[in-house]
């Protein structure tokens, strides 16, 4: 089987999963949806919490698999989970009030719970903030695996991930607008009619299968789209490897500048000069990746290298290999293969990656070494500060990082950056964290 073939195929597996956890996931909280007109209030927590733990087992026993699009699963779980809680409260405060009391309706407790009125809203509120606070900068993605230079695959399915939260969204804002009006201006407590089981419980469920076909279709023609040869290549083929340097003397960090055609012209942009490929090695020696590094650079004098961490290609074939490089002065620089490029300080390439100018390379890259850098800093690998002063922020400058002894491909430094103790409600959300630390 061709590289390009394989890659397709696996490829197409996981755009085929994102959809499969969207109908199941989805599919199990309109079964609640269509069975409550038949299920007894006191019955209803049980039921939401029973589907909410399935999914909860669900999603950690798949929480350490790449490219597994748990975002859908993770939603719909804390959806149901909190809908529990509220049919809950609900029943125990019934000689109180009831949640047609909100739209001014009198309140009738021989009525089965209207269930849309309560998951709709929540899952507008979940997905949304999950959507910002998540999903928003790749943040769900980065924080679990450990590495900010995802693949051209995780970024597919990233992005798939995030159609398919957006999607959630809008139709529960649809559906909790729909809903609520009608209750509002039509709905009379005295029983359920046929108009009410059509807004109450034929309308989401319809729209569900509705997204089911539409995001079956839209699915398969990207599947279909990713298997042309021509696509499968600029995903890449397997068995390579990458090796990167960022060659850096005292605070300045050296990047050469390119230009790529584009649709209205040519674009410019800043990147490593030393990029080499090659075929896929299990293991790089330093000795290795000094003769790469010579034979790209044509620098050959005394120089430091250092190891920094690896990442992913396309699938364990693949690895992506970063450097830092040292060299004895500048002008050994200049006087090689590759002079012509700028010494950038650290505020000028900030602002290059402010407006867009760097590589997706470099700038995950980066954002990945200063993420660990400042964690390491800051706290231990709990996430406990290291020093008694609240949102410390450490100086880091490139002259140090030669002498850094921290593991930039240890994962839990991207966890602490995001989960410290500076943090609102530090222990609490670390403790679901360790039970449901998950990828997209």
């Amino acid at each position: 089987m061709s590289p390009y073939r394989k890659n397709s195929r696996e490829l197409s597996t996981y755009i085929i999963g994102t959809w499969r956890n969207w109908a199941v996931c989805i599919g199990l909280m309109m079964g609640i949806v269509l069975l409550s007109p038949v299920i007894e209030r006191r019955l209803m927590p049980m039921v939401a919490a029973g589907v909410a733990g399935f999914l909860a087992v669900f999603v950690y026993k798949r929480r350490h698999r790449i490219n597994q699009a748990l975002a859908i699963p993770y939603i719909t779980m804390l959806t149901l989970g909190i809908s529990a809680l509220l049919f809950l409260g609900m029943n125990l405060t019934a000689s109180i009030t009831d949640v047609y009391e909100f739209a001014n309706k009198p309140v009738n407790h021989d009525l089965p719970f209207i269930v849309q009125l309560i998951l709709a809203p929540v899952a507008t509120i979940v997905s949304g903030i999950f959507l910002l606070r998540r999903l928003g900068n790749h943040r769900f993605f980065r924080s679990h695996n450990g590495r900010s230079d995802v693949s051209h695959v995780q970024r597919i399915v990233w992005q798939e991930a995030r159609y398919h939260v957006k999607l959630l969204f809008f139709l529960s804002l649809l559906l909790t607008v729909t809903e609520w009006c009608y209750c509002y201006f039509y709905f009379i407590t005295a029983n359920l009619n046929r108009p009410d089981m059509f807004f109450f419980v034929w309308l989401p469920v319809s729209l569900y299968v509705l997204s089911i076909v539409m995001c079956g279709i839209h699915c398969m023609s990207l599947s279909a789209f990713y298997g042309q040869s021509d696509v499968a290549k600029l995903i890449g083929t397997s068995r390579t490897t990458i090796l990167r340097y960022l060659l850096v003397d005292a605070d300045k960090m050296y990047l050469t500048r390119n230009v790529i055609k584009v649709k209205h012209g040519e674009a410019i942009y800043f990147d490593t000069p030393v990029r080499a490929v090659r075929p896929y090695m299990e293991t790089v020696t330093e000795g290795e990746a000094r003769a790469i590094f010579a034979e790209n650079s044509g620098i050959t004098g005394d120089y430091m290298i250092k190891f920094l961490f690896d990442g992913l290609g396309f699938s364990d074939d693949n690895s992506i290999l970063h450097y830092l490089c040292v060299p004895a002065s500048k002008e050994e620089v200049s006087d090689s293969r590759i002079e012509g490029g700028v010494w950038l300080s650290v505020d000028e390439v900030r602002e290059l990656n402010r407006i867009h100018m760097l590589s997706a390379e470099l700038s995950a890259e980066l954002v990945h070494i200063y993420t660990v850098a400042n964690a390491w800093k800051r706290y231990d690998m709990n996430g406990k500060r290291l020093y008694s002063i609240k949102n410390y922020r450490p100086m880091l400058k490139l002259a140090e990082m030669k002498d850094w002894t921290v593991d930039f491909n240890d994962p839990v430094w991207l966890r602490v950056a995001r989960l410290n103790a500076d943090k609102p409600l530090f222990r609490l959300r670390r403790f679901f964290s360790r039970i449901f630390s998950l990828a997209i």
